[in-house]
């Protein structure tokens, strides 16, 4: 009897050994994330590409309000030269459909625009962090707490430029 609690006890030792090991392996890697944070605004607004976007964009949105502002000229010449409701009214539709026209232009090319540039910042940053060894990257936005140690902001930005020469 004495024997078989002994073996009992054993079997009962290396289970428990066993299911010690299991879980602390199965629990996450043995040494710590590499965890880094990138301020992402700082690092588009960096590149050429947004740079020139921004400016086609103010560009556009000059040329858009020198046609509305035209319109509103004539619309001022119908209301002086005495035109009817009906003229005024339809010059008014004429205006607020061009400026709905004009926003959605505007919106459709420059995010569509921006959503490429993005991705590409996106793809380039994961890449360097795989270069370097980097597990994860947060966006400063979500983060509550960073040392600046592990503001790769500058890193990534300096990276990019390496980017616009070619």
């Amino acid at each position: 009897m004495k024997k078989v609690q002994v073996i009992l006890l054993m079997v009962i030792l290396v289970a428990v050994v066993g299911v010690i090991s299991i879980s602390e392996s199965s629990s996450g890697p043995s040494t710590p994330a590499n965890i880094a944070f990138v301020d992402n605004q700082k690092v588009l607004e960096s590149t050429k590409e947004w740079q020139n976007l921004n400016a086609n964009y103010e560009e556009d949105v000059q040329f858009y309000q020198m046609q509305l502002d035209n319109l509103s000229k004539e619309y001022q010449t119908l209301v002086n030269s005495g035109a009817t409701s009906d003229e005024i009214t339809a010059k008014q539709q004429e205006i607020l459909s061009k400026k709905s026209q004009y926003e959605q232009t505007l919106e459709n090319n420059y995010n569509n625009k921006l959503a490429v540039i993005l991705e590409t910042i996106n793809k380039r940053i994961k890449d360097y962090a795989e270069f370097n060894g980097i597990d994860m990257v947060i966006n400063k936005d979500v983060l509550l707490y960073g040392n600046g140690t592990y503001d790769i902001t500058d890193m990534i930005i300096s990276y990019l430029k390496g980017f616009e020469n070619n």
